[in-house]
């Protein structure tokens, strides 16, 4: 694949990465807005967008190679038709929503069974499709990229540092400065154009390719897979170890996150802004592990899989030691302590790195760069991988620990307990880092 084509697909996983933090932010704020600042609906919207984007990451793996025989267009058309469809998502969400508080005017008390069921039913009809195609953004342009090299087998780290950069910009730069200056309806609209733009540029890729897709994916479906050197089942062994590795580590890292926001809170405060620096952190020290990977592997030096599973054990626990009160300053009545500040959002930059650099070897090593073969392609992987990656708006994490409806001088740490949500999930990942010594190298 040439340069330039390399260029072009990072600037679009780029734009399609900051897009879908946008989207989040956004529609966060307008379900709030529109169903009242309440933990359920604040767990419903981050529970169904990341549900969107795993059953579209699945399905897009599953089904491209099939479409793309009986239509004989490239992937990147269906790309970039998928792009287009999340592009009206910016216009078609606020109306649904505005519908819906219509629709619930009737159902009672915010805090009724009712009212929650209802909402949990809007939210889903209102944000599903459009996160189910931003799944598959992945898989689609795996399928692309193969068309293009089929020798290609490291297509997903380079498109998961596209979009993790464009992530973290998304993050930052919505919180910080878009929604200050453009307000919401703006702030979608620029959204909006960027998935246009990305979508059009699809387009234009698949019409160069168009002719070359259809017989790109057959040679490949009749292209024998390449065998492991010893054909036992220790591959099969090690993939289902892999696929538990992803799902136990996207796991931690969410569970993490709302264990950060609660025990930074002396730190940071509780303003929307602050816990946005946790979220602009966390995806800055992804996208750094993710360069590291990519450069590791141009060198092919790259790090044993047990070996960064023992990081992760170890840096886990930064964190904690970064709340001692001899490092940092926790007064509720003053203001933020930069110094305070960059210690805390330090000490996860560690384990978010590690992560930055496990997933996307994992993934590219075991799915080869194919969206899917036989479901041992990226979908199987990847799918389970999906909520470490999209991590929830700033808001989320306040709400859904109670501290905003607090008053600062009772919201507190209860320093005992602190410790425990990471030792749990240290043994958890501790469990997959003892078996991956045997069965992956």
């Amino acid at each position: 694949m040439s340069p330039g084509i390399r260029r072009v697909l990072f600037l679009m996983f780029f734009l399609s990465g900051f897009c879908g933090l946008v989207y989040q932010v956004v529609w966060m704020r307008l379900a709030v807005a529109a169903f009242g600042v309440i933990t359920p609906v604040l767990s419903i919207v981050i529970s169904v967008f990341m549900l969107g984007l795993s059953i579209g990451s699945w399905a897009g793996g599953r089904f491209i190679d099939s479409l793309v025989q009986r239509t004989a267009w490239s992937a990147a058309v269906f790309y970039g038709l998928a792009e287009f469809v999340i592009g009206l998502g910016a216009f078609a969400v606020p109306k649904l929503f505005g519908t819906g508080e219509s629709l619930l005017l009737t159902a009672g008390q915010t805090d009724s069974f009712a009212y929650l069921a209802f909402s949990g039913l809007v939210l889903a009809i209102s944000i599903l499709p459009w996160c189910v195609l931003m799944g598959a953004t992945f898989p689609f342009m795996m399928a692309f990229v193969r068309e293009r090299d089929s020798r290609n087998a490291e297509s997903f780290s380079f498109l998961y540092l596209a979009n993790v950069l464009g992530a973290m910009s998304g993050t930052f730069l919505t919180a910080m400065l878009l929604i200050e200056l453009l307000g919401f309806r703006r702030t979608l609209w620029v959204a909006a154009a960027c998935n246009f733009t990305v979508g059009l540029i699809g387009l234009w890729l698949g019409c160069q390719q168009r002719g070359l897709a259809a017989a790109a994916s057959a040679s490949a479906e009749r292209r024998p897979e390449p065998q492991p050197a010893n054909p036992s089942s220790a591959r099969v062994r090690g993939s289902r170890l892999i696929q538990w590795i992803l799902f136990s580590t996207g796991f931690s890292a969410m569970a993490m996150e709302v264990v950060w926001t609660r025990a930074f809170t002396p730190v940071l405060k509780t303003q929307v802004y602050s816990f946005a620096l946790i979220v602009f952190a966390y995806l800055g020290a992804t996208f750094l592990g993710s360069w590291w990977y990519r450069r590791d592997l141009k060198r092919n030096s790259t790090w044993a899989t047990a070996s960064l599973m023992s990081l992760l054990v170890i840096t886990v626990f930064f964190p904690i030691l970064a709340e001692d009160a001899r490092l940092v300053k926790m007064e509720w009545s003053a203001a933020v302590d930069a110094p305070s500040a960059a210690i805390v959002l330090a000490s996860i930059c560690p384990f978010c790195a590690v992560l930055g650099y496990l997933t996307p070897r994992l993934i590219d090593e075991y799915a080869g760069g194919r969206p899917a073969v036989r479901g041992q392609g990226v979908e199987p992987y990847w799918a389970g991988n999906v909520p470490s990656r999209k991590i929830g708006p700033p808001e989320m994490p306040v709400a859904s620990m109670g501290l905003s409806s607090q008053d600062p001088g009772t919201a507190r740490i209860r320093r005992p307990r602190a410790w425990r949500p990471a030792g749990a999930l240290s043994v958890f990942e501790a469990l997959a880092y003892m078996a991956s010594w045997r069965i992956v190298p």
